[in-house]
């Protein structure tokens, strides 16, 4: 079977790999082509990137770190850091 490309973002608040994800979304081109409904997931699929990167995932997009002041305080909005992985899966019968 062919191999196809599957993406797991991870959306952290730090720009290190060790950090846990606070949120994630899976894109997963080797379950076929039809987009099922989302899941809810109660935990992410690995505890931190380096822990996918372990089970094989590779990082493709790492988010830079932002120098912020005290007086900066927190920001609102999307979380400002990402780390996006890739890994090639066996294509599923559909």
């Amino acid at each position: 079977m062919a191999k196809v490309q599957d993406i797991l973002v991870f959306f952290q608040t730090a720009p290190a790999l060790d950090v846990r994800p606070s949120a994630w979304a899976r894109y997963e081109a080797s379950k076929g082509s039809e987009v099922g409904d989302l899941v809810e997931e109660g935990q992410p699929p690995y505890r931190n990137a380096m822990a996918a990167m372990r089970d094989g995932w590779q990082v493709i997009q790492m988010s830079e770190f932002k120098q912020r002041t005290e007086a900066e305080g927190y920001e609102l909005g999307a979380f400002p850091y990402q780390t996006v992985l890739s890994r090639f899966s066996e294509m599923q019968p559909e």
